[in-house]
């Protein structure tokens, strides 16, 4: 039974790399802090988005609507991301990878009619069934 046990000569080369990385980030941090802009004024510390001032409060609560919404997003991206890997391999995959790709994006339309059956994806209806809730009371 021939068991092999790591040397540390074969360490060497991933403190070298470590030491390599600190070392590039500490010079960067380095000439930032020396070549970098010291100034103090009060528009230096307030928040800045594509050129609009902020008129409120980061710590808006929104509705539960603005997650959902997000979270379909993320699922529908992540099938995109599939979508283009089957793309890639789909000379080498054949005939039973277009189906299989088939089956899968018709899974995916079948999930998207049914969120929007159920109304997932319309904020007005949802809006207006609540208000119309509100002023009949």
């Amino acid at each position: 039974m021939n068991v092999s046990t790591p040397e540390s000569s074969n360490l060497i080369p991933l403190l070298i790399y470590f030491a390599g990385v600190f070392g590039i980030v500490g010079i960067m941090y380095g000439l930032a802090w020396i070549t970098g802009q010291r100034h103090t004024d009060h528009s230096t510390n307030t928040p800045y988005e594509s050129g609009i001032q902020t008129t409120g409060s980061a710590r808006i609560k929104f509705t539960a609507k603005f997650y959902l919404i997000a979270m379909l997003f993320v699922i529908f991206d992540l099938e995109v991301v599939f979508l283009f890997g089957w793309a890639v391999a789909a000379k080498e995959l054949g005939w039973s990878g277009y189906w299989a790709m088939f089956i899968f994006v018709a899974i995916v339309v079948a999930g998207l009619i049914y969120e929007w059956r159920v109304g997932a994806l319309d904020w007005v209806a949802a809006n207006l069934k609540a208000y119309q809730r509100r002023s009949i009371k």
